[in-house]
């Protein structure tokens, strides 16, 4: 008997594992932003595609990008485009989708806009009681992202909050400001907190917290894509030919697809091919 359901185990191991070794794993890592489409993609894609299992990895973009120059992945994703000392001639970038930054309160403040300067003050520590900008006497607490954000470099870079030194593109934001890694952490801290002020992917945003309008513009898709609300960046998908495999050609083939346009489309971002 025991010898029985020893040899059943391992004949069921030995299934599982053929089972596992015919599945090929496409690796796509970089921008949290991207990654929370990209994985409604890959589940989507995984379902007429059974033999390729597509593990996304949100780790920032700048991570993501490092990631593909020294062939560490497959695939990168990123939020933002890239700089000068980034871009080589052997990694291609595709252009997936448009997203906008949100500015986003709790639901609870009544502060309706923001403007550029206002946004400057703030995050250059300026500006730290809302009654400052029309609301509550209340102290605020600002929100922003980790240094290898995408979401951050283009909200930084948009809103005048970097400097240079000796060369290089440094963050000129107040240090005392509440720093967390991913969008998620920044709609849960705002939509918990009162006094918070934060900036995340417009496809992100429920309605467990408010988003800001920016210079008297509401930050919606149909405003994004009218060019009326500013704060805008790319979606990019990173590669170098000699790293892609077949099975993550064809998955980048599907993101770029009507289907896969369509899905970003209904996910709240600005497709740049849907039917």
């Amino acid at each position: 008997m025991f010898s029985r359901a020893t040899t059943l185990v391992a004949l069921c191991a030995s299934v599982a594992f053929s089972a596992q070794a015919k599945t090929d794993t496409v690796t796509v890592t970089g921008s949290t932003s991207v990654s929370h489409v990209m994985e409604i993609l890959a589940e989507a894609y995984s379902t007429s595609h059974k033999d390729t299992f597509i593990a996304i990895q949100g780790i920032g973009s700048s991570a993501g990008i490092s990631a593909v120059k020294q062939d560490a992945a497959e695939m990168g994703m990123s939020s933002r485009r890239l700089s000068e000392d980034e871009i080589t001639p052997d990694v291609k970038m595709v252009t997936i989708a448009h997203d906008g930054i949100a500015l986003v309160v709790n639901k609870n403040n009544p502060v309706d806009n923001l403007t550029k300067e206002q946004v400057s003050k703030i995050y250059h520590g300026e500006i730290k009681n809302w009654k400052e900008v029309g609301g509550p006497d209340l102290k605020m607490a600002v929100v922003s992202r980790e240094n290898a954000s995408g979401s951050r470099f283009s909200f930084e870079d948009f809103m005048g909050l970097t400097q240079n030194i000796k060369g290089h593109r440094v963050s000129d934001i107040n240090p005392q400001l509440l720093v967390v890694n991913t969008n998620g952490m920044v709609k849960s801290l705002v939509s918990r907190n009162l006094h918070a002020l934060g900036y995340m992917s417009l496809g992100s945003v429920d309605d467990s917290i408010k988003p800001l309008s920016f210079e008297g513009i509401k930050p919606t898709i149909d405003n994004l894509e009218s060019g009326d609300y500013l704060i805008s960046r790319p979606f990019l998908m990173l590669y170098k030919e000699k790293n892609v495999s077949k099975n993550a050609q064809a998955f980048l083939n599907y993101v770029t697809s009507s289907e896969g346009q369509n899905i970003i489309d209904e996910r709240g971002y600005i497709a740049i091919n849907k039917s």
